[in-house]
């Protein structure tokens, strides 16, 4: 019988969210533009309340560009990335592939001063060279279970870890 637990809800997304955009201002070269990347749709909305916050602290408009990982198909072009500093956002890091074919996408047609992984939840377990330079939680997890970031209306509404037992 699964069972589920209660990461983080909705006050502490959100103050996580704003302790990452205090961490990444404080990390911007402010010469260098910055590209905010959000792959898929729960990574896309976690970008955008990242976003939201990096926005106040600079007082300019950031843009976000949603990045489909699996299906390409949904996805306008990406914006030249070439001598920028680019953030590519996903709630949950894993294994690695998701944001590994991300960076293999931007990297191929593109020539980055500086690529930056951020992610909500880091499980561990990586069968990818990648890590998650910023982090909100780290959840060490066992094979077999799953965390999932819940989604009301687009918006972050709380991170759930589904165990067996």
């Amino acid at each position: 019988m699964p069972q589920q637990i209660t990461l983080m809800d909705k006050g502490r997304i959100d103050r996580t969210i704003k302790r990452l955009a205090y961490q990444i201002w404080e990390r911007l070269d402010m010469n260098s533009e910055l590209v905010v990347i959000g792959l898929n749709e729960r990574g896309f909305s976690t970008a955008k309340t990242l976003v939201s916050y990096l926005e106040e602290l600079s007082g300019t408009e950031i843009t976000l560009y949603q990045f489909h990982v699996l299906n390409t198909s949904k996805n306008k072009p990406l914006p030249n990335c070439t001598e920028k500093h680019v953030l590519i956002v996903d709630d949950v890091i894993f294994s690695g592939k998701t944001i590994f074919s991300a960076i293999s996408t931007i990297c191929h047609s593109n020539d980055p001063d500086k690529i930056e992984v951020v992610s909500l939840v880091d499980r561990g377990h990586r069968t990818y060279p990648i890590l998650s330079g910023l982090t909100g939680i780290n959840v060490p997890t066992k094979f077999g279970e799953h965390i999932e970031v819940i989604l009301n209306a687009n918006k972050l509404e709380q991170v759930v870890l589904f165990k067996n037992i």
